[in-house]
């Protein structure tokens, strides 16, 4: 093995073996939630490569990060970030392998088309990326939706796509891997946002040590007191919001649900996540807010509040992937 682990007060140690460093290379890339999990586990790495299609992501990877490959960087050497259009064998190698691969083609607030659409086609390139370079470990994220996703019968427990994509992580068996899935929630795991999420894994080391439950903290530990603002919201919201009380955020801006029910707790936050309220303060949540509900701690987005609530809710949760990489590591 490449690695031995210690854990240390809450932090993971990495002790030199075969690599001095833990090499990590990411697709579907976003605001980099793997390479924030490792910097707050303490871990020593090498951020060998990102990979984005969205360009004020990849702004926010340049502004914030170094990889030494950045995939989709229109002024770099690498301008095509589309991963179905890479030749994977001529990637660098890596020991941890990360990608939160497209969920509009699973996800509820999409067209829920599957394996149909062509967004959905990223997993054939993730696990073509983890034949061709055999990382020491791995990690794919997607929503809750892709294991209902083209159910057909009510007596199904799962649905056809996402029997068609365990059937593909399980053929990695054959490569050395042992591999697993959790649904996790983040507010399961250190911060109050309900957001429930599939994290599939494998690893060349033998079984994964999952991340356990935790008290979750407060809302208000998640609350920017510096953020004086105010707004009224619509005529309908503020009859919305007369019988909210407490400590607490709610989506305003999803009527049919929003979330009324989550005392202490933010609803998920997702890239149309533009109408979340913060009840004690009584004004919209602002992007610091964001950021700390996704576990980041601080990086900084230089674009528009749209596009930073927009990249951010888009994102892996920090404090749920750097659970996962520490139980992959010790």
């Amino acid at each position: 093995m490449y690695l031995n682990t210690l854990k240390v007060l809450g932090h993971v140690q990495v002790k030199n073996m075969l690599a001095s460093t833990l090499r990590i290379g990411t697709d579907c890339s976003g605001i980099e939630a793997p390479v924030e999990a490792l910097e707050q586990l303490g871990v020593q790495y090498r951020h060998v490569w990102s990979s984005e299609i969205d360009k004020h992501c990849i702004k926010s990877i340049k502004d914030n990060y170094r990889p030494e490959r950045l995939y989709g960087d229109p002024d770099g050497p690498y301008p095509d970030g589309d991963i179905r259009h890479r030749d994977h064998d001529s990637l660098p190698d890596v020991d941890l392998y990360v990608c939160g691969f497209p969920c509009q083609p699973f996800s509820t607030a999409g067209s829920r088309q599957g394996m149909e659409d062509a967004r959905g086609n990223v997993f054939w390139s993730c696990i073509d990326v983890i034949k061709q370079k055999e990382p020491e470990c791995f990690i794919l994220e997607n929503v809750k939706g892709i294991l209902t996703n083209d159910k057909r019968l009510a007596s199904d427990t799962h649905g056809r796509t996402w029997d068609t994509i365990w059937t593909a992580v399980k053929g990695l068996e054959g490569c050395g891997y042992y591999v697993d899935w959790r649904l996790l929630n983040t507010r399961d795991h250190g911060v109050p946002q309900n957001r429930e999420r599939v994290f599939i894994v494998g690893s060349r080391r033998g079984s994964v040590k999952w991340p356990e439950r935790c008290e979750c903290p407060p809302i208000s530990e998640f609350v920017d007191e510096e953020d004086t603002s105010t707004r009224t919201p619509s005529i309908n919201c503020q009859k919305m919001l007369e019988n909210i009380k407490g400590n607490t955020f709610i989506n305003i801006g999803f009527p049919k649900n929003p979330h009324t029910d989550l005392i202490d707790c933010s609803p998920t936050l997702t890239a149309a996540s533009s109408q979340i309220w913060n009840v004690p303060k009584q004004r919209y949540a602002n992007v610091k807010e964001f950021l700390w509900l996704q576990g980041f701690r601080n990086l900084e987005l230089k674009c528009s509040k749209t596009q930073a609530q927009k990249q951010i809710g888009n994102s892996m949760s920090v404090n749920v992937i750097k659970g996962i990489i520490k139980g992959l590591l010790i």
